[in-house]
């Protein structure tokens, strides 16, 4: 064997992966000099060192941590303007008036002020109100067959307005309301009831008196090939409209007109052109023509050609008739002149002599012979005309257009028109007609400035040409006759016949049918309504629906109103009501405010949101800090730095192989070349004799390893347990049989007893080529051990006395290794007392008197008994000290603690140098874990600086736990906190403000110079003498045993002493993962133990509470501040009201320079918006400047501590002086007190899951009363989920880079960890309540009864916990199911249901799997049992159901899509905010909601 001076001599660093062994050539290559490391330089022609030189100004990391800090600040200020654009943002006009049935508001930029910008006193004229009876309608309300007096009447209405002509005014029709005292409004009509339209057809009079006229159904025909080649070159199609007599007379007797007569006889002109009858050939392709088909036209100018001596006024429209073949009304349609309908005429120049003498029949001897072609079917075309196909309008369809032959001939005309001329003033003077003459004119391509008329008026004594089928029969029957009558012959009077109609287009008739009212008082208001009203889900109004008061101009474009005591003719004078009986038009129209959103609903999730957003920021706050260096690399003269390394290892309740698979890895862990010793410390709760037997064995084994093949023992040992924990980290508490029945698997047992280690070290460690005789002893006492771990017998006795055994090697010098087994004493207590933790009456206790030695505490201990009633021991010479102050874990840590700090004392096991008074190191391992072997080497260089020194400000390291059965696709209830390991605490050790969680924790524990273990505390329950709270003994503690959280209250002490923590994000440790129950009886645990510590420590006097206390108000006054942002509507800042500013001096140098400054940048930004919206503007600006004031604040704030707490640091630490009170020296602590109170008030948050899953539902049943703008929602939710997400990408880049480049090893946070998350928060909030109830009663009983509430049994309120999750998830998978129907019956009819129904539906889809995992994730039906059954059994047995809903839910593929589905949700709903914004609402809170706590 090695002696101990060559282990201590021994130095260098530690490389990972390097086995423990040496050969022939790691001897030689250590053994060069520099001069043969520069020859093989050479060797290889490069020098392989690294080149010296500076270090990079910015890596990888550094980026994403500046990153971090970027998107951490700009979070801090978007998300409260955003909170408060919620309440200041008006409401989308659509959705004003919400208390009233539906009537969308005007929405357009300037459309509220139309009503106002009226340039008339009464933009609609109104027929006055009748006041006589007979004038009214009575019949349009009856009750059981009698008449009522509610009444209605008819109503003119003429729109005179030349506002309205502004572009966004499109077709505006009528709406017409009611009232009888000017407050309650209802309508009484709307364009149901308006003739002869259902809008005004224009909005002023001048525009309004329009002059129509209908062509015939035929153009005249054909006189010639040039028709031909008109059409075919396209056409001009004009209406030129002439007022005076005399010019009409002189048009009428032209048959051709040039463009001179134009400027001459029209007043207006204008028309279409192109090419027709659905026409390909665009129209602009003919000069003078629009792609719409009609003439450009100017008042000088036709087609652009100057028209000599021209004035043109008006306009002229032609719009085609639908049925533009056959007379009667006509309907117009919108298509384009190339888009016309033409159609077939048949016209016949004969007239009835000619028929006669070419039939030869003699007038008055008779009838025309039956039989001749074409006279006995009067519908069937002349002889010699058949079906033929025309081409362009005036071209023949049959025949030789050049013969002067009187034959019947088909061409193609035009269809029928309408001509609406407007805009156009009727000319002063005695020649004009009371209604224009209009002449339709055509010309060509080929002969441009010559026009002829389209329509002939005199056909002489023919038949007109009427319109023809496809079949030549005339589409109108013409009236049999059985002779010619001249008298019946078409009268032909061109004066009548080119007469326009005058047609009042802005003005309508209202024929209700709905009820005015009573008889009596009337307002009677119309109102003008833009088309954009009808456009939305809008289709009409309800009849006598309510309306919101006046003013109207956010609903209408242009109202009046009228008023009068209706059919009555006793008038009294009525409230804004004029004396000719008008409604006074400002009572009317007026200033429209913009409502808001600040409604109950919304301020109340407001300030939830402002709540979870301060919760997010003290758990983002930490990241912007970098984490503290230290030392990046084990050596083994780091330990020489320590007084010892002691694994812990506690155990109460666990089997054998799960508690040697535990103490395998604490000394494969082992530390390489320790200069100090290393202990293993079983702590045996249970005090179960087995346990010990199996640990004595243990070191039986660590004596049997031998001393050989030129490897020290040290490295024999280290490299055989090192594989054995190689052989048995992926165990699992199935396999091993702990808590399930069965027996452990041959091949697995194999592994736990050691026996498969040393087969595997024969055969590739090198152990094979050592004689048998030598391996022999270990393979026995793996034997022995194996039958030792079959034996499942179990024993305890002497439960009341502590039962301790050591174990170190034979040469002491050997091997660093100490095993230790430690079982504290754990005597029976009478149940009927409480289990206090001072000495009282039921409890035991030992007496130790005053001179006593620390040496003499384990024999004090051995004399203990138990106190009984009436038999009290008041020897005043000798201290009472209660045995066990702590039944639970942290009670057996302090007592190993007190152990191992004793047995270090003793005179054999000091040091002789400055490692005895050296700080420990003191690692916690529960029994379900497992240390692996590079654990020390990756913790010991965090407790050093990087000058190798020992930081006394570490507290102690924390690594992540981590169950390898447990991926994070089947980790259906997180039980590897993943988020909180890979996020919350990489975040937090930015400020070294990572909490302990118990096991993986290592402590660095420094006791005083000749500190007893012994110490005194202040009772809480008073002495039953002296009534006070006397002072007694109790055994020295460094774990706190005050409650159930002991990982958590150690932390804070550590935080209150200035001392910090590192994270170590790495797989050190393999967990084996506990049953759903004891899982979630485990967080339960955690929450109630954190509510007991927070009451412990916020209603204590303990040294730093203060501190606590302080960042506590902070962080309340933070709210406040938020809050009060969020409602205030003065600009003045805070700290002028408090007169710590002059208010002049403040007005004039920030407020108004910056007052001015942001209106002139909101109009750059949006000019033409804020000039119509002035008011909107004020209230940004005061917005804006209510944010700055809350930044500037803030800002100050945080650099006043920053000042403070800088000037602190340079007094304690550069000065040397110390305050009489603990306080922050440095920002990061400041940090690490935030996190202390997160910890501490963590829980109390717990009603908003509760909140927001009821507020989901609260939308889908109750009537929604808030909306939001979707553009402004979409933008800050957009901005907001990027910086939400970059935050976490940066924080998980950073870290990762960061242990890539150290170990080789990354743990990122995946999308499960997110999505487990999100999962824990709706699924632990029963859990938390339940918490908090049984947190307070604990706390009662610790402080007012002294109770012991630090421990627990296995299971403990596990079915309890089980339970209310079980049927907790239940509840919201129901309750998602019964959202959607209701949607579907009767939701979908209501604004923002199915957003509601969606958020409700994610909850529901987050909760399956835990819900399903509960109710059928551990069923006893395999699927060879379900083979086995018939459908008919299958139907009715539980089990196979349990199995078929494990199959379909707990899966790979299913598990697969529900992960992404809240990724994709969260990337899809910024977007979806577009078309529902109440969505917007909902992300953000799932953004700062789903976050978790340890």
């Amino acid at each position: 064997m090695g002696s101990r001076d060559h282990l201590i001599q021994a130095n260098g660093g530690y490389a990972y992966g390097y086995d423990g062994s040496s050969t022939d050539v790691d001897a030689a290559t250590s053994s060069l000099d520099t001069e043969d490391e520069d020859s093989m330089d050479d060797v290889f022609g490069e020098n392989v060192k690294q080149p010296r030189g500076c270090r990079p100004p910015l890596t990888a990391a550094c980026c994403c941590h500046c990153c971090y800090v970027v998107q951490f600040f700009l979070f801090m200020i978007i998300f409260p303007l955003w909170t408060k654009w919620l309440v200041t943002n008006p409401m989308p006009t659509q959705y004003w008036h919400e208390q009233y049935p539906k009537w969308p508001s005007i929405a357009a930029i300037g459309g509220q002020e139309l009503a106002e910008e009226s340039l008339v006193q009464y933009p609609i004229e109104m027929s006055p109100i009748p006041t006589e009876p007979d004038s009214c309608n009575y019949s349009c309300s009856s009750w059981r067959g009698y008449r009522t007096n509610e009444m209605n009447f008819r109503v003119s209405m003429t729109v005179n307005d030349s506002v309205l002509n502004k572009g966004y005014v499109h077709t505006i029709y009528p709406v017409l309301m009611a009232s009888a005292d000017f407050a309650d409004w209802w309508v009484v009509a709307d364009r149901r009831h308006a003739y002869p339209s259902p809008f005004w057809r224009a909005k002023t009079d001048k525009t309004g008196h329009a002059y129509t006229y209908t062509t015939d159904t035929c153009i005249s025909p054909p006189e010639g090939s040039k028709v031909t080649r008109e059409a075919n070159s396209g056409v001009y199609v004009l209406a030129c409209v002439v007022w005076s007599p005399s010019s009409f007379a002189e048009l009428e007797a032209k048959t051709q007109l040039d463009d001179a007569d134009l400027g001459q006889y029209c007043y207006t002109a204008g028309g279409v052109c192109g090419w027709t009858c659905d026409s390909v050939v665009n129209s602009d392709l003919l000069e003078g023509c629009t792609a719409d088909s009609t003439i450009k036209m100017t008042s000088s100018s036709v087609a652009g050609r100057e028209i000599p001596a021209a004035a043109f006024q008006g306009s002229v429209e032609m719009r085609e008739c639908l049925d533009g073949a056959t007379s009667g009304k006509c309907e117009t349609a919108t298509e384009k002149f190339k888009q016309w309908k033409c159609h077939k005429c048949l016209y016949d120049p004969r007239t009835e002599d000619d028929m006669r003498r070419r039939l030869q029949i003699i007038p008055g001897i008779g009838g025309l012979p039956s039989g001749l072609p074409g006279m006995d079917d009067p519908d069937s075309p002349l002889p010699g005309i058949g079906d033929t196909s025309g081409g362009l309008p005036g071209i023949s369809g049959g025949g030789d257009s050049d013969s002067t032959a009187k034959t019947p001939s088909i061409y193609t005309s035009l269809p029928r028109f309408h001509i609406t001329v407007s805009g156009a003033t009727i000319p002063q003077g005695t020649d004009v007609f009371s209604q224009p003459r209009i002449f339709v004119l055509q010309s060509s391509r080929d002969e441009r400035g010559t026009w002829r008329k389209l329509y002939k008026n005199d056909y002489g004594m023919t038949q007109p040409p009427v319109a023809v089928g496809k079949d030549g029969k005339p589409l109108v029957k013409v009236k049999e006759s059985d002779s010619y009558d001249e008298e019946l012959a078409p009268v032909q009077d061109p004066v009548s016949k080119l007469a326009m109609s005058l047609n009042q287009q802005n003005r309508l008739e209202i024929d209700p049918g709905w009820c005015y009212g009573r008889q009596g008082p009337l307002y009677l208001v119309a109102c003008a309504v833009n088309s954009t009203l009808y456009e939305g889900l809008f289709t009409r109004f309800k009849a006598g629906q309510q309306a919101a008061p006046p003013p109207f101009n956010d609903r209408c474009v242009a109202v009046s109103g009228r008023c009068a005591h209706a059919c009555q003719p006793d008038q009294t004078p009525m409230a804004n009501c004029t004396a000719d009986g008008y409604i006074k038009q400002d009572a009317l129209v007026g200033y429209v405010g913009y409502q808001k959103n600040q409604t109950a609903p919304v301020w109340l999730f407001c300030y939830v949101l402002l709540i979870g957003f301060g919760v997010k920021a003290v758990m983002l706050c930490p990241g912007v800090f970098s984490p503290y260096p230290h030392f990046r690399r084990y050596d083994p003269d780091l330990t020489s730095s320590l007084r010892y390394i002691v694994v812990t290892v506690p155990s109460a309740g666990e089997n054998k192989c799960t508690v040697l698979r535990n103490i395998v890895g604490a000394i494969g862990c082992m530390p390489k070349d320790c200069r100090c010793r290393y202990h293993v410390a079983f702590v045996d709760e249970g005090h179960r004799a087995e346990q010990k037997l199996m640990f004595m064995k243990l070191a039986s084994i660590i004596e049997k390893i031998p001393n050989f093949g030129g490897a020290t023992y040290e490295e024999n040992v280290s490299k055989f347990f090192q594989q054995w924990v190689e052989d048995t980290k992926k165990m699992d508490l199935k396999k091993l049989k702990d808590g399930y029945d069965g027996e452990v698997d041959p091949r697995d047992m194999d592994k736990m007893s050691g026996k498969n280690a040393l087969k595997t070290l024969k055969k590739e460690g090198g152990w094979g080529a050592m004689p048998p005789h030598v391996l022999e002893p270990l393979s026995d006492a793996l034997i022995v051990m194996e039958e030792d771990l079959r034996n499942l017998k179990k024993e305890k006795k002497d439960l009341h006395r502590d039962d301790v055994a050591d174990w170190e090697p034979q040469d002491r010098n050997s091997l660093a290794l100490r095993l230790h087994y430690l079982a504290r004493a754990k005597p029976m207590e009478d149940e009927r007392t409480i289990k206090a933790q001072h000495v009282a009456p039921g409890t035991w206790y030992y007496k130790v008197p005053q001179n006593a030695e620390n040496k003499d505490w384990l024999k004090l201990r051995a004399n203990a008994r138990q106190m009984v009633y009436g038999l009290e021991d008041d020897d005043h010479f000798m201290n009472n000290v209660p045995l066990r102050t702590s039944r639970g874990k942290a009670g057996g840590l302090n007592f190993c603690e007190n152990y191992l700090c004793l047995y270090a004392d003793k005179t054999e096991n000091l040091y002789g140098d400055s490692r005895d008074n050296a700080p420990c190191l003191y690692s916690i391992c529960d029994a379900r874990h497992q240390f692996q072997t590079d654990f020390f080497h990756s913790t010991i260089p965090y407790f050093f600086d990087d000058e190798m020194e020992l930081n006394p400000y570490v507290g102690f390291t924390q690594c992540p736990q981590y169950f390898h059965e447990m991926q994070d696709e089947v980790d259906y209830l997180d039980n590897n906190n993943a988020q909180f390991f890979r996020l919350n605490c990489m975040i937090r050790n930015c400020c070294g403000g990572v909490s302990s969680c118990g096991t993986n924790g290592t402590w660095m524990i420094k006791h005083p110079s000749g500190d007893l273990v012994w110490e005194k505390e202040r009772r809480r329950v008073r002495d039953a003498e002296s009534k006070r709270h006397i002072q007694e003994y109790v055994e020295r503690r460094t774990f706190h045993e005050s409650c159930k959280v002991e990982d958590t209250a150690s932390s804070l002490q550590q935080v209150l002493r200035g001392r910090r923590s590192q994270f170590i994000n790495r797989r050190l440790s393999y967990g084996m993962a506990k049953n759903p129950i004891d899982y979630l009886a485990a967080v339960q645990r955690w929450a109630e133990g954190g509510v007991v510590l927070s009451l412990q420590t916020f209603f204590s006097c303990h040294k730093g509470v203060y501190m606590v206390w302080f960042t506590l108000i902070f962080f309340f006054c933070f709210l406040a501040s938020l809050f009060r942002l969020v409602s205030k509507t003065d600009t003045t800042w805070e700290i002028v009201k408090w007169g710590l500013l002059d208010e002049s001096w403040y007005t004039n140098t920030i407020q108004q320079p910056v007052v001015s400054w942001l209106r002139s940048f909101a109009l750059v930004a949006k000019s033409q918006y804020f000039k119509n919206h002035p008011d909107l503007l004020d209230t940004f600006v005061t917005m804006t400047l209510q944010f700055t004031i809350w930044v500037a604040s803030l800002i100050l704030f945080l650099t006043l501590v920053f000042l403070f707490t800088e000037l602190l640091k340079f007094i304690q630490r550069r000065c040397g002086l110390h305050l009489p009170v603990v306080w922050p020296d440095e920002m990061r602590w400041w940090a690490r007190l935030l996190i202390s109170m997160d910890n501490l008030t963590y829980f109390l948050w717990f009603w908003t899951a509760f909140f927001w899953i009821g507020f989901n539902y609260y939308s889908i049943f109750a009537k929604r009363t808030y909306h939001f703008s979707s553009t402004g929602m979409f933008t800050f939710m957009l901005t907001v989920q990027i910086l939400s997400w970059g935050m976490v990408i940066a924080s998980s880049m950073r870290y990762t880079l960061s242990t890539s480049m150290e170990a080789n090893e990354v743990i990122g946070l995946s999308m499960d960890n997110i999505w487990r998350s999100t999962q824990l928060f709706y699924m632990s909030a029963p859990l938390l309540l339940y918490s908090i109830i049984k947190g307070t009663q604990d706390y009662i009983r610790y402080q007012l009864y002294g109770e012991d509430i630090s421990f627990w049994v296995g299971g403990d309120r596990g079915v309890m916990s089980t339970n209310l999750v079980k049927y907790w998830t239940l509840l919201l998978i129901l309750g998602a199911i019964g959202a959607w129907i209701y949607y579907i019956i009767e939701g979908r009819k209501h604004t923002g249901v199915m957003s509601a129904v969606l958020i409700v539906s994610l909850i529901a889809l987050d909760v399956l799997h835990p819900c399903t995992y509960l109710w059928v994730g551990r069923t006893k039906m395999t699927k060879e049992k379900s083979a086995k059954l018939t459908w008919s059994q299958a139907l009715v047995t539980r089990g196979w159901w349990e199995l078929m809903f494990h199959r379909l839910i707990l899966n790979s593929a299913v598990t697969g899509v529900f992960k992404w589905l809240g990724p994709a949700w969260f990337v899809l709903m910024p977007f979806l905010v577009l078309f529902m914004p109440y969505i917007g609402v909902n992300q953000a809170f799932m953004m700062i909601g789903s976050t978790t706590n340890r």
